[in-house]
């Protein structure tokens, strides 16, 4: 297989220019890398030596946002924006870019035009706010996205962008209406299960959305937009594992405790300015580590559901120390390679001496480094899956 080639794109995609001599970016010799990352953007790092004749050849076509990078290698792996020359010198220029998704970050969710539905307090400061009071989430996140690429406009690569799949995802489990009793089935928004925003990004907005419903979301290398219940396998037959036989060759399996709570309490404040308080706790993991409290003030929830819903979020990734993101290093001559990507959930096995770790884990992101002598380094993050998303 031929290593990746990097290529220089216009705003339309337009191949412009490859470039055929990568500049080292670090004195081991690599001299390439790329990620992929889960419901956000990856990125893209090179050098480009300042006296290559590419340069002369076209001009200064390393300019952020105004040039764009494509990594090929039998097909495109990676593409995105040129956002940052983050040094320039008599050497080399190095260039970072960011997969689309970085543009989610720089553009405001609109606020509304109209007063929402009860809304009768005889002020407009509802014109600071987007309130997501009917319709589904399919239907918030499609008018999100559209508002968006209108917003954009022609002129921008993200005006190019088109609806994929987009599922409205179900209540999660714990979910009730204003009489207390359970929600299930598709997410409807309604009088008592609202989320208000503000001045907030399209990012912003599509991470809160997939933290309440359990879904992710990603731009595909067709400029395509999906918002999905689950990106990616849950079920795999992949593992990676470390020992003699094993296709890892190096991990970093922290615990980190300082970062631990099992007991957390939520602040947020109702439409009305009623203070909401909620409190979620792991009687486990206090049995055992003992207790290690924590709050968090919430701007953006108004209602106990999604209260709720963001402190289950946080305690289940914060209740242990081995519930750290988990790094491994796998061997290049690994038969694996193609057979996993964002979103799957794999099993990673790690007996070494007193060691010993055998867990499912989702993968959150996948880094390629690539060094001059053509070889490549596939470190690939992990987090712990949710728990809905095992056992299915």
């Amino acid at each position: 297989m031929n290593n990746p080639l990097v290529e220089i794109l216009d705003k339309n995609r337009t191949k412009v220019a490859e470039i055929r001599a990568l500049y080292p970016i670090n004195k081991e010799g690599m001299i390439l890398r790329y990620s992929d990352e889960l419901s956000d953007y990856g990125e893209c790092l090179f050098r480009v030596s300042t006296k290559d004749p590419v340069l002369t050849q076209h001009g200064d076509i390393l300019e952020p946002h105004k040039y764009h990078v494509r990594v090929t290698e039998g097909g495109t792996v990676w593409q995105g924006a040129i956002v940052d020359n983050s040094e320039r010198n008599k050497n080399y220029i190095e260039v970072k870019a960011a997969q689309y998704e970085f543009y989610f970050k720089k553009i405001l969710i609109r606020r509304d035009t109209t007063a929402p539905t009860g809304y009768n307090d005889g002020t407009t400061s509802w014109k600071n706010y987007r309130t997501f009071i009917t319709g589904t989430m399919l239907t918030a996140v499609t008018s999100l996205i559209n508002s968006a690429v209108t917003d954009f406009g022609t002129d921008h690569i993200l005006g190019d962008v088109t609806i994929g799949t987009i599922e409205n995802p179900d209540y999660p489990k714990g979910f009730t209406n204003e009489a207390g009793a359970a929600v299930t089935g598709g997410w409807s928004f309604t009088s008592f299960i609202t989320l208000r925003f503000d001045y907030h990004t399209v990012q912003y907005v599509l991470e809160s959305f997939g933290i309440y419903t359990n879904a992710d979301f990603e731009i595909n290398n067709d400029l395509e937009f999906s918002f999905k219940k689950f990106l990616g396998r849950k079920k795999t037959n992949v593992t990676f594992s470390y020992g003699t036989f094993g296709n890892i060759i190096d991990y970093n399996l922290p615990r980190l405790g300082s970062r631990m709570e099992n007991d957390v309490w939520g602040i947020a404040a109702e439409e009305d300015g009623t203070i909401l308080h909620s409190n979620q706790e792991d009687t486990a993991s206090r049995q055992t580590y003992g207790l290690l409290q924590g709050s968090t003030a919430f701007a953006d929830v108004k209602t106990k559901n999604e209260l709720r819903k963001r402190l289950k979020e946080q305690l289940q990734y914060t209740s242990t120390p081995e519930d750290s993101p988990i790094n491994v290093v796998l061997n290049e001559k690994s038969n694996l390679f193609g057979t996993f990507g964002i979103g799957d959930i794999v099993t990673v096995k790690i007996k070494d001496n007193n060691i010993n770790f055998d867990k499912p884990r989702r993968i959150v992101g996948i880094t390629t480094n690539l060094h001059n002598t053509g070889r490549k380094i596939v470190v690939v993050q992990t987090n712990r899956p949710r728990d809905a998303d095992l056992g299915e």
